[in-house]
């Protein structure tokens, strides 16, 4: 899988709390999370603030994607288990940037970090049977649909069924 040239991974940094904000308040996104009242800027800033640069401390990393020198999205790893070497992953595109590949290529660097720093065995996505083009971003990444969880996602039109999504990081 090609990665768009310009695309990177970089730390969060306190002055990322604006487009955290412009991408945490982003009402499609919101159907996929859990999330229940908007989150602060300043919120935002102190959470970039008390960033912990050891994610299998601290069981979870955001990091933002960058494409062209501008931040266009963000990814995250959570639910870090340094035990059993597994994580959950999510890819955030900013709607402005979308249709471009950069999901995809970021989700190839995330991996990659996980494999070659984290040294990582699994990374999982819970994905929206609906939501169309994660499912071909995961898929296209080498992730294969392994389950279903019914009517795991509440939405406004109803219930939603979420599928598991696994890459085994070893091969």
């Amino acid at each position: 899988m090609q990665k768009p040239d310009n695309l990177s991974l970089r730390a969060l940094e306190p002055d990322d709390a604006d487009f955290m904000f412009e991408a945490e308040s982003d009402p499609d996104a919101w159907r996929y999370s859990d999330y229940m009242a908007p989150l602060s800027r300043e919120l935002l800033r102190q959470y970039a603030l008390t960033y912990d640069a050891d994610p299998l401390r601290a069981g979870q990393l955001r990091v933002i994607i960058e494409y062209q020198g501008a931040p266009a999205g963000t990814a995250d790893l959570f639910e870090i288990s340094a035990r059993h070497l597994h994580a959950k992953c999510g890819i955030y595109i900013l709607p402005a940037f979308r249709g471009q590949g950069l999901a995809s290529g970021a989700l190839r660097l995330l991996c990659d970090y996980c494999r070659n720093r984290l040294g990582l065995h699994i990374l999982a996505a819970d994905v929206s049977e609906l939501n169309g083009p994660a499912r071909r971003c995961y898929e296209k990444a080498g992730f294969i649909s392994s389950g279903k969880m019914p009517g795991w996602l509440r939405t406004p039109d109803g219930y939603e069924d979420v599928l598991i999504y696994y890459i085994n990081l070893d091969n």
